[in-house]
């Protein structure tokens, strides 16, 4: 497969890239990748097993890293907070011993309730803050039916970063970074909004190269994790074309954020 070449986003996606190099450069060159990371969303966190993904890509590269979710179907962080849906993201936060935390809201908050995002974005923000561990924000994708509103996507978990003082996880733009380069390419779940195998795989790209530092590229295009009894399981199969050119578009995206 030909190298990625250099060609850019849309002029108002590099504008927002300049944003984040601007806000998090310094986060970027003083990353420490963290040990035991707690994942607080939804179904988009927890679809193909994304933690599990992230944790097998950098055990490949041994790199130790304990992944735990608190997770539930189509909640907000405002349910997380208020422990709604019998969760308890916020006593797993504050009794863990995580010394990095992601937040990811509902796929459609950042559109029809920014507020709600940037609220209890900002509260969850300042409990990460007070255990002493780093905050990520799970940038999510726009719908295929409506790719013009990750404009807004990324507008509003830039703003939240920079509000907590945390690091931009690029996903949405790796989305839409792949797609524009591969319009063919299946990223979506056909329900059209969840993560397909693949979508899945480029999202935990994103995620170990903002986490590690490293490029993404050369890791395996099998992950596996093992089950209580010690069988291997297998959390995804892509074909080696395939996987590289998702671990080259993670690799692009981080990087114009980091330069």
């Amino acid at each position: 497969m030909k190298i990625l070449n250099k060609a850019i986003f849309s002029n108002k996606i590099v504008l927002f890239t300049i944003i984040c190099a601007c806000v998090f450069h310094s986060g970027f060159s003083q990353n420490k990748t963290p040990r035991k990371l707690l994942f607080i969303g939804n179904s988009y966190t927890y679809f193909w097993n994304l933690p599990q993904q992230v944790a097998s890509m950098a055990q490949s590269r041994k790199i130790s890293l304990a992944t735990r979710q608190s997770t539930a179907g189509g909640v907000t962080l405002a349910q997380h907070w208020k422990g709604e849906k019998q969760l308890e993201s916020l006593e797993k936060l504050k009794n863990g011993d995580f010394d990095a935390v992601v937040i990811q809201d509902h796929s459609l908050r950042a559109i029809e309730q920014p507020d709600s995002l940037l609220h209890y974005g900002q509260l969850f923000g300042k409990e990460i803050q007070a255990k002493g561990a780093k905050a990520y924000i799970y940038m999510t994708w726009a719908r295929p039916y409506d790719p013009y509103t990750q404009e807004e996507i990324t507008r509003k978990y830039i703003e939240l970063a920079s509000l907590i003082q945390g690091q931009i996880v690029p996903v949405g733009l790796a989305w839409q970074r792949a797609r524009a380069l591969r319009p063919e390419i299946t990223l979506y779940d056909p329900d059209q909004s969840h993560p397909s195998p693949e979508g899945a795989y480029l999202s935990a790209c994103v995620f170990f190269a903002v986490l590690t530092g490293q490029s993404a590229v050369g890791l395996p295009h099998r992950l596996t994790s093992k089950d209580q009894d010690g069988e291997k399981i297998y959390l995804n199969i892509l074909s080696t074309e395939d996987a590289l050119f998702f671990q080259k578009v993670a690799d692009e995206v981080v990087n114009q954020i980091k330069n």
